[in-house]
C-alpha cells in the first residue's frame, strides 16, 4: 500500500532562480504522525504550502512530486484539498474570514467539500464545534472571530479542516501565541481527533517539546534541505546531524539551573544568500573544506535514518 502522502525532490523556486525548498522527500503514512521541526526561515510553512497546492504569487514547483495515495496531484490539488487533505494555518486570527460568523464559515466548507446543505450543514457544524471541545457551542456558531479567545479561534480552524473528513491534516505551527495551559489543550485535542478518526497528521514547529509529545517520526529541516529524518526515540537519542544536535542543546534543561544555554552562532540564510555546498556549513561547528564543495546527498545512516552530511558526528569520523 502506497504512503497516505509521499513528497519526493519537491524543488520550490522564486522567479529569479533561487531555491527556497531543494530536492525535500519526506512521507506520512496513514494513522501517522510526522513531526517537521527546524528554525524560522527553514522553510516549514513553504513546505506544508507546496504539499497543499496553495504556493504563493512568483512561487513555483520546478521539480519533484507529491503524491496523495499514491495519486500525483500535479493539476490535481483542487480536487483533494479539502476533502481529502486539509490544513490548519498559523494564525487563526488572519486565516478565518472576520466579517463572517464561525457557523457559516464551518458551513461553506461542509456545503461545497460535503454535499451538505440547509439544516443538515448546521446540525453538522453544531457538532464540530462540540468535537473540538468548545463550551456553548450553540452559541458560539454565531460569534465572529473577534469574539473568541485565541484558543476557541484555534479550535474552529481545527473543526473547519475536519469538516470533509479528510485523512491527511497538516497542522501549522497550531500553538504559537497561545499560552502554555491552551496549548497542552490544543496538543491533546489534535492528538486525539487524529487518533479517533485514523488521519495522517503533519505537525510543523520548532519545539522540541511538542515533537516529543505527539510526533512519531520526525524531519529536521534547514534552509530549504532536509537536515535529518528519523525516528522521534532516534532524534533525541542518537542525532547525527550538527544541526539537529545543536538544536536539542538549546532547549533549556530545568535541572541545570546555571548552565548556559547553547546557541546557534549566525541566522538562517535567505534565498538570496544560500551557500553553494552545505547549507549549514557557515555556522557548522564541525565544517571541513569539503563541506562548502557541494551540497550533500541525503543517506541512510541506519533503517528509517536518513542524514544529509558528508561526516555525520558520532557516526563517522
Amino acid at each position: 500500500m502506497p504512503p497516505l502522502l509521499e513528497v519526493e525532490g519537491l524543488t520550490v523556486r522564486l522567479p529569479g532562480g533561487q531555491s527556497v525548498l531543494d530536492d525535500v522527500s519526506l512521507r506520512v503514512d496513514a494513522g501517522e504522525v510526522l513531526g517537521i521541526v527546524g528554525e524560522s526561515g527553514s522553510g516549514k510553512s513553504m513546505l506544508a504550502l507546496a504539499a497543499m497546492g496553495l504556493l504563493p504569487p512568483g512561487l513555483r514547483m520546478t521539480a519533484g512530486r507529491v503524491r496523495l495515495l499514491g495519486e500525483n496531484l500535479a493539476g490535481r490539488w483542487r480536487a483533494h484539498r479539502g476533502r481529502d487533505m486539509a490544513m490548519i494555518f498559523q494564525e487563526p486570527m488572519t486565516s478565518l474570514n472576520p466579517v463572517m460568523r464561525v457557523g457559516a464559515q464551518i458551513e461553506e466548507v461542509l456545503r461545497w467539500r460535503g454535499g451538505l446543505g440547509g439544516g443538515a450543514s448546521r446540525r453538522r457544524a453544531l457538532e464540530l464545534l462540540e468535537q473540538v471541545e468548545i463550551p456553548d457551542a450553540k452559541r458560539r456558531l454565531r460569534a465572529y472571530p473577534h469574539e473568541l479567545s485565541g484558543g476557541m479561534r484555534q479550535r474552529v480552524m481545527i473543526a473547519i479542516a475536519l469538516a470533509a473528513r479528510p485523512k491527511l491534516l497538516i497542522a501549522d505551527e497550531p500553538t504559537t501565541a497561545l499560552d502554555v495551559t491552551v496549548q497542552a489543550q490544543i496538543l491533546d485535542l489534535l492528538r486525539a481527533l487524529q487518533r479517533e478518526a485514523g488521519l495522517g497528521l503533519i505537525l510543523i514547529t520548532h519545539d522540541f517539546g511538542v515533537i516529543a509529545e505527539i510526533a512519531e517520526r520526525v524531519v529536521v529541516l534547514y534552509a530549504g534541505r532536509v537536515a535529518e529524518t528519523a525516528p522521534v526515540r532516534t532524534i533525541f537519542d542518537a542525532p547525527a546531524h550538527p544541526y539537529t544536535q545543536i538544536l536539542l542543546a538549546s532547549v533549556p534543561d530545568p535541572t541545570q539551573r546555571r548552565a548556559r544555554l547553547a546557541a546557534i552562532p549566525g541566522t538562517v540564510p535567505g534565498a538570496m544568500d544560500m551557500p553553494a555546498g552545505c547549507r549549514f556549513a557557515p555556522r557548522c561547528p564541525h565544517r571541513r573544506d569539503v563541506c562548502e564543495a557541494g551540497p550533500p546527498a541525503v543517506r541512510a545512516l541506519a533503517a528509517g535514518h536518513d542524514v544529509g552530511c558528508l561526516r555525520p558526528f558520532g557516526y563517522q569520523r
